[in-house]
């Protein structure tokens, strides 16, 4: 997959998500696929289990825009995030590597404690 491939799924995972359009998000996933949210953290697997974390962050009223260039090598993408909400900011850097088909077979998110701005539940 090339690069423009690759920041174009970026965008639309970030726009699906302030839409809070799970089943755009999850289209863009294989139906196996592992996240660390954070790296670190025990990983999800599959779809119901992703989507149980998506649906943490909008509860919490997260709002996501990039925060920099999407970074791409061989079959990933990296790229900065902002999250905010009315109460703190969370800097990540989001990491997708694909399958053959295109499609995200793991993500992970880098943040920690001193990712934090603010007040934020996590």
């Amino acid at each position: 997959m090339d690069s423009g491939k690759k920041v174009e799924i970026v965008e639309r995972y970030v726009s699906a998500y302030n839409a809070r359009d799970i089943d755009t998000i999850l289209s863009l996933y294989r139906e196996d696929a592992t996240m660390e949210d954070p790296y670190g953290t025990p990983p999800v697997s599959g779809k119901e289990a992703l989507a149980a974390l998506y649906q943490e962050g909008f509860d919490m009223g997260v709002v996501l825009a990039l925060d920099g260039r999407p970074r791409c090598a061989g079959n990933a993408v990296a790229f900065p995030l902002l999250g905010t909400t009315e109460q703190g900011k969370l800097f990540i850097i989001d990491l997708f590597e694909f399958d053959a088909d295109g499609r995200i077979e793991r993500m992970r998110a880098y943040w920690g404690p001193e990712s934090v701005e603010g007040e934020m539940e996590l």
